[in-house]
């Protein structure tokens, strides 16, 4: 299955709004999620730094909202709009893909933490088994959760939606590179919660730039693995954040401390594989 939507050519509106976002549609989901999820996003921000009252709020929520209220109603209508209806019913029937074989499932599944648990011992960590069985339920209903709830929906979104269209332009790693950037802007107000010096601030969008462009390698050459399902795109995200972040099912069997780079490592590991299993296939 081809890692873009399958759209049938539908009549352009000419003219008004709809002519506007039939003719740019990328342009067009762009503006509006500018205009409110960013907005959105930052509430926490502003919270945290007084600018609104009632003290810090936490970022899931609005998070949340952003992916759900604003960004899937967004893709969904502009794809509605551009190529019709079908092609949005051709892209949630993407989202509920699960045949794509066992083999790829088990990569999808378990490749990420397995990889950075190996990265993380090579580098001298130590493995924390004590409590293994709920460790490793613990870890499996927050995968569970996440996809559910929020990567499933924001790739089909990024995935399905963006890079998609912007891989059949342009090919694989152009789509990639071009989707790491809004990709990693609509992140941009929850990595100013914090320090707001310049330093910190410029790291912070350096760091997000480039993990986005590791993420959408590594989502994108899954997507083309799994014949293009974006259940695949947000179950690999889900387990690319276990790895990543702190207090999640990686973090604890290494005894804590965010194991950021171990994941990184990991995460370029499998998508040179992937890809390179791709290419032989082919």
């Amino acid at each position: 299955m081809s890692t873009t939507d399958a759209r049938r050519p539908v009549p352009a509106p000419s003219g008004g709004l709809r002519g506007r976002v039939a003719r740019r549609p990328l342009t067009a989901f762009l503006v509006l999620v500018t205009a409110v999820g960013w907005p959105l996003m930052s509430v926490p921000a502003l919270t945290a730094h007084g600018v609104l009252p009632g003290g810090a709020l936490p970022q899931e929520p609005f998070a949340l909202g952003t992916t759900l209220l604003v960004m899937l109603p967004a893709a969904l209508w502009v794809t509605a709009v551009a190529d019709g209806p079908g092609a949005v019913r051709a892209l949630l029937r993407r989202a509920v893909q699960w045949r794509f074989g066992a083999g790829w499932w088990a990569a999808v599944l378990l490749a990420l933490p397995v990889l950075t648990l190996a990265v993380g011992v090579a580098a001298g960590r130590g493995l924390q088994t004590g409590d293994l069985l709920a460790t490793l339920a613990s870890g499996a209903l927050s995968v569970a959760t996440a996809v559910l709830l929020v990567h499933l929906w924001e790739e089909t979104v990024w995935a399905g939606f963006f890079q998609g269209r912007l891989e059949q332009r342009y090919g694989f790693l152009p789509a990639a590179a071009l989707t790491a950037v809004p990709f990693a802007l609509i992140h941009l107000p929850l990595t100013l919660i914090g320090d707001l010096a310049a330093g910190s601030v410029a790291l912070g969008i350096g760091g997000l730039l480039a993990l986005g462009v590791l993420m959408r390698l590594l989502v994108g050459a899954t997507v083309r693995g799994a014949a293009g399902s974006l259940l695949a795109a947000g179950t690999v995200h889900a387990t690319f954040n276990a790895s990543n972040n702190e207090g999640n099912v990686v973090d604890d069997l290494l005894g804590g401390g965010q194991p950021t780079l171990y994941a990184v490592v990991a995460a370029a590991l499998f998508t040179a594989g992937v890809l390179l299993t791709l290419r032989n296939r082919r």
